[in-house]
């Protein structure tokens, strides 16, 4: 019979596990319940090592859910968790690491979304500049098109019969 307390590697994966869960129910509770007063998620000086380094991951998930707008917050949370080098803090990083790369790459396509956008107001510009210059050059042709009409020479009128050779 084994009746044994479970390992630390085993709470820490199960507090993990816990963490990665509330970060994907994302909007069911504010970040603020979870963090006590301060929006920065500041650790409290009561916490211990494991439960500070498990609130800087909560945060940084809270914070970098899609719909958020502070992406900017969770980046400074999973850095700070990374910079932390205590084995408490140590267990969370793969996670810290996944987590920060997906933020990155998230905040390089709204970067390269807002740019791609802005060409593409720059470009629907410069269509309706040539739209309106095809159309103002039509009406410059079509108005000569009528002057040409007008002034091209009439059509001769037939010579009397019998006079085809000319005069001797």
């Amino acid at each position: 019979m084994q009746n044994e307390q479970p390992s630390s590697r085993s709470r820490g994966l199960q507090c993990i596990a816990l963490t990665l869960v509330l970060g994907l129910l994302g909007g069911c509770a504010a970040p603020g319940a979870w963090l006590g007063s301060g929006s920065e998620a500041e650790p409290a000086g009561a916490l211990s090592p494991r439960e500070a380094a498990l609130q800087r991951l909560h945060a940084a998930v809270q914070a970098s859910q899609p719909g958020q707008t502070r992406p900017s917050e969770a980046r400074r949370q999973l850095e700070r968790l990374l910079a932390d080098d205590s084995p408490d803090a140590r267990v969370h990083h793969p996670y810290a690491r996944a987590l920060l790369a997906q933020i990155r790459e998230r905040q390089r396509l709204a970067a390269q979304l807002e740019r791609l956008e802005r060409e593409l107001a720059t470009h629907d510009q410069a269509l309706a500049d040539s739209e309106r210059r095809a159309a103002e050059l039509q009406r410059k042709l079509d108005a000569l098109t009528a002057i040409e009409r007008r002034l091209a020479p009439r059509p001769l009128p037939p010579a009397p019969a019998g006079t085809d050779a000319p005069a001797q």
